[in-house]
Formats: structure tokens, C-alpha cells, sequence
């Protein structure tokens, strides 16, 4: 599927099974980049995401990864998630990725 249609049930969907498995440790779930400008890559429809951690904890990032993976198979998309703890967030809000993120994204968080 390389639609923006597979895109957007695909970015919902990983945002409700994030929130709903790990709500209490994200402070920020922002999805960008093709998935909200539409544009068509060809056969790979990727959906960036930005996730901004209360706490850094690799054991969530994994978790996130392996649903990251499970949902853009179940969707045909490949995911991107980029993880940040809160403070390098706050620390870095000024960097150019980290206001891309939030200028042109879509906030689930």
C-alpha cells in the first residue's frame, strides 16, 4: 500500500496500542513527515514518529520498536520511531528535527 490512506489508520493504530501500553511514560507522540504530507515514495509508504519519553528507558523503547514493526506489517508501512527522554527534548526544542517534528506534525500526546 503506498496510499496516504494506509497511513493514516496506521498512525492512529500505533498511537492508541502506544498510549494505551506505555501512557503514563510518553510525554509527546507527534507522527510526520510523508505520513502527514502525503507524499508517495513508492512501494515503502513510511510514518516517522516522534516520541518523547517522561523517563529514558530502553526497555520501552524496544517495546515501542516491536509495535512499531507488528503495526507497519498488519498496515504495509514502515515505520520510524525516533525516541527522546524529556530532557533532551526540552534540552534540544530549538533543533531543527525536533521542530519539523512539531511544526508539521500530527499530535496523538
Amino acid at each position: 500500500m503506498s496510499d496516504d490512506a494506509s497511513q493514516e489508520p496506521a498512525a492512529d493504530a500505533f498511537a492508541a496500542r502506544a498510549q494505551a501500553d506505555h501512557g503514563d511514560s510518553i510525554r509527546e507522540l507527534v507522527v510526520f513527515g510523508d505520513a502527514v504530507r502525503g507524499d508517495d515514495r513508492g512501494v515503502h509508504t513510511s510514518v516517522e514518529v516522534l516520541l518523547v519519553l517522561e523517563e529514558a528507558d530502553e526497555e520501552i523503547e524496544r517495546q515501542l520498536d516491536v509495535l512499531a514493526e507488528t503495526v507497519g506489517l498488519e498496515h504495509g508501512v514502515v515505520f520510524s520511531v525516533h525516541v527522546l527522554p524529556a530532557e533532551r527534548f526540552d534540552a534540544q526544542s530549538d533543533h531543527p528535527f525536533v521542530r519539523t517534528a512539531l511544526e508539521e506534525g500530527h499530535s496523538y500526546v
